[in-house]
């Protein structure tokens, strides 16, 4: 899929997203891409409605971003975007962290004056980590 730019107030939200964005992790995502800037497209169908990325789109209205990149899937039938809508989500879950290469890498960041709060772990988890 190529990716172009969309005007984001031309794109619509999935009414069925089964992805809650609390205010907390919006703010998460929008320092994420302060930092390093927008990373991952947002995925629409051919109405501009959103299959994955709702997330972003928020953080971008919080932002003031005017336009966005996007990749449509294009012939996708229903099923297949309500599926991949939560398989998008889901599957980043079934992983699990090699502690011991995390906390190194947080450690690095902490040695190297990076503001590892950008990561997405908040103090609570970073204290049990560290």
């Amino acid at each position: 899929m190529e990716i172009i730019n969309k005007n984001i107030n031309e794109l619509i939200a999935y009414d069925s997203n089964p992805r809650i964005h609390t205010p907390e992790q919006v703010v998460q995502i929008s320092e994420s891409i302060k930092e390093f800037g927008w990373t991952m497209p947002i995925l629409i169908d051919e109405k501009n409605e959103i299959i994955a990325g709702h997330g972003r789109l928020l953080a971008g209205k919080q932002l003031g971003i005017k336009d966005v990149p996007c990749m449509v899937a294009k012939d996708w039938s229903v099923e297949q975007k309500k599926a991949y809508c939560i398989a998008d989500n889901k599957l980043t879950e079934n992983s699990e962290w090699d502690t011991s290469f995390l906390k190194l890498n947080l450690t690095y960041l902490i040695d190297n004056d990076f503001d590892i709060l950008k990561t997405g772990f908040d103090t609570k988890e970073l204290s049990k980590l560290l």
